[in-house]
């Protein structure tokens, strides 16, 4: 089963410029879970409103519990963000190879009696069967970096971040011998695909969800992919 809770970014950021001052890439500091946390969730809050079925903020509860596993969906270890000299943190990627998915999702299934603290039994049976969405993203191969999440915070947008970003998925893909990018976007999310197709990307496969999840503002997905070409 595959624990994918996918990137949904109305404006992940605009590719136009490209030339990000005073711009800084790092690991998370355990200070900055709850950052992390909250940018996660502003990546696709219909779908992880849907998936906890809760609001925000209990959703990032749930979020830094996982930030703080190890190995997780939501592991540190896969997280990059960016920041402006001074500290301020500006926007997040979380990317894994997708041959690593096995592994995490064996971590997502030890880390149950955890989540079952936070949400108590009932909320974590809600959650148990609203997992059954995963069945309808498309699938990922092996030889892709899967970009989970994409966000930048809405006063930053405009400013080239979403695209250095993604220009360091492209070198943690290269740093794990792979050649292509994938992600996941909502098939209504017209501003983030025109963003993700300037950028290089294409869509590979599309997945139209059933009427029960559209009052849930859910409709679909599709899979773009950039295939990367390493520098000369």
């Amino acid at each position: 089963m595959e624990y994918i809770i996918n990137s949904k970014t109305k404006t992940p950021g605009d590719f136009h410029t490209v030339n990000v001052m005073n711009s800084k890439l790092r690991k998370p500091n355990d200070d900055e879970i709850d950052t992390c946390a909250s940018l996660i969730f502003t990546s696709g809050p219909d779908l992880y409103r849907y998936i906890f079925a809760n609001q925000e903020p209990n959703i990032y509860d749930y979020i830094k519990f996982l930030c703080n596993v190890k190995g997780s969906l939501f592991s540190t270890d896969n997280i990059v963000i960016e920041e402006e000299e001074d500290s301020i943190v500006r926007g997040l990627i979380l990317a894994y190879p997708v041959r690593d998915m096995v592994k995490i999702s064996v971590k997502m299934l030890k880390s149950i009696p955890g989540l079952m603290r936070i949400s108590g039994f009932e909320q974590f049976s809600k959650i148990t069967l609203r997992m059954g969405l995963n069945r309808y993203f498309p699938g990922t191969s092996h030889d892709e970096l899967f970009i989970s999440n994409l966000a930048v915070l809405e006063e930053y947008r405009g400013k080239g971040i979403g695209f250095t970003l993604l220009q360091k998925a492209e070198d943690m893909a290269l740093a794990n011998n792979l050649r292509k990018l994938s992600l996941y976007v909502e098939i209504d999310n017209s501003n983030a695909i025109r963003i993700y197709e300037k950028y290089g990307f294409i869509k590979e496969k599309e997945s139209i969800l059933p009427e029960k999840y559209h009052r849930h503002n859910l409709f679909g997905f599709y899979k773009m992919v950039k295939v990367i070409t390493p520098a000369r």
